[in-house]
């Protein structure tokens, strides 16, 4: 697998990796970063460096086992913009906002069927919380811990 940025990370099964832990591997259009997320008891991805059509993340359900990608170690995603920014709009029309509260971060992504569903970030479990009552952040980053502090490896903009 050739990967572009670098950053530090190690190279393991994508069956290897749990619930919660981001990794990049080769996609289509250059590296996918992506978060391991649990949904009805089943393995997927939720690609954050991409959107569907409406905006969404999307979510992959069929992952391969065999494949090695680059583990981001100690990955954190955290907001870079203004949290409850009211001048967003409602939440229906705020797909990929990081959603802040319950004493964690949730983010939303839509499956191939068109369903969607809320992910604890740290977890990686599907979660049944309502995003719609909690603070998001339109803005945010995924971060690495690094020597001199933390390198910024994906920053999310609006759609």
């Amino acid at each position: 697998m050739s990967v572009e940025i670098r950053i530090a990370g190690r190279t393991i099964g994508l069956d290897r990796l749990k619930p919660g832990a981001c990794y990049l591997a080769a996609g289509t259009d250059g590296p996918d970063l992506a978060l391991v997320v649990v949904r009805a008891g089943r393995r997927e991805a939720l690609l954050l460096n991409r959107r569907g059509g409406n905006g969404d993340l999307p979510i992959l359900s069929d992952l391969a086992s065999d494949v090695d990608v680059l583990e981001l170690q100690g990955a954190v995603l955290a907001p870079s913009g203004a949290i409850g920014d009211t001048a967003f709009g409602p939440v229906a029309d705020a797909p990929a906002a990081l959603h802040i509260g319950d004493g964690s971060a949730y983010l939303c992504g839509r499956d191939e069927s068109g369903r969607s569903a809320t992910f604890n970030v740290v977890s990686g479990v599907a979660s049944v919380i309502d995003p719609g009552e909690l603070p998001h952040a339109r803005c945010w980053r995924v971060v690495v811990p690094a020597a001199g502090g933390v390198v910024t490896v994906y920053a999310a903009e609006p759609a």
